[in-house]
């Protein structure tokens, strides 16, 4: 009986999810993980997310079968991809980030990036700016330090040399995507993880960059007393 109760019980957990369907239209691909569908009030929000998604890509695609049909070329089916993964988890907070990628008839698809900070206690997603406040003015340094190391080894070992050039400076770190990061996978967030798209700090051909700053004990001055427990300084155990 125990052995039944204890297969039952995993049987009852969400696994990860994966819609995929292929039309002559559209390939559209959509997942999200189990740690997610194992929070109702989440899974409901990134099932309302991907109704939206996949209306939003069959209208472009039909549009664009459309046009090119008047315009006497042939239509190449698009393609629409979102995967959320899973960034760090604690006890009280999730965090989630995606990366999407449609394909139209442009030079190269569109790659975008989004994330998603649980509270599993209130069922409701926090900012992440809100929640670090203050401290992350003070992240900008290491950001920026952190994002010309990246440049540096997609490039070679180019040197950065004109500072004007959109593609070497630094970009506002509130500008960009951000989620709290479990690196060493403990249960608490050590990091900030950065999501920047193509063409935002570089040409398209060096993809997105993914800058993680550890945390120091200023970045975390001004987190909610209830969400302290959540994160620790790198290092900390």
């Amino acid at each position: 009986m125990i052995v039944l109760a204890a297969f039952l019980l995993v049987a009852q957990q969400p696994a990860d999810f994966l819609r995929e369907e292929e039309t002559g239209l559209l390939r559209f691909r959509y997942g999200w993980p189990a740690a997610a569908g194992r929070e109702p009030a989440l899974r409901a929000a990134l099932r309302r997310r991907m109704a939206a998604s996949r209306r939003r890509a069959v209208a472009t695609a039909i549009a664009t079968r459309r046009e090119r049909r008047r315009t006497g070329f042939d239509y190449v089916v698009q393609e629409y991809d979102e995967t959320w993964e899973t960034a760090g988890s604690s006890a009280q907070l999730l965090s989630l980030t995606a990366g999407s990628f449609e394909l139209s008839t442009g030079a190269h698809g569109f790659i975008g990036e989004d994330a998603i900070l649980w509270d599993r206690t209130d069922h409701r997603a926090v900012e992440t700016r809100v929640l670090l406040g203050a401290g992350l003015a003070g992240m900008r340094a290491r950001f920026c330090a952190a994002l010309d190391r990246q440049r540096a080894d997609k490039r070679e070992g180019e040197p950065i040399a004109d500072p004007d050039d959109p593609f070497n400076r630094c970009p506002p770190l509130g500008d960009h995507v951000l989620a709290p990061a479990d690196e060493d996978g403990n249960g608490r967030f050590d990091a900030l993880r950065v999501l920047i798209p193509p063409e935002a700090a570089g040409p398209y051909v060096e993809a997105e960059y993914v800058i993680d700053i550890p945390f120091d004990p200023a970045d975390l001055a001004h987190v909610p007393d209830r969400y302290r427990p959540a994160f620790e300084v790198t290092g900390e155990r």
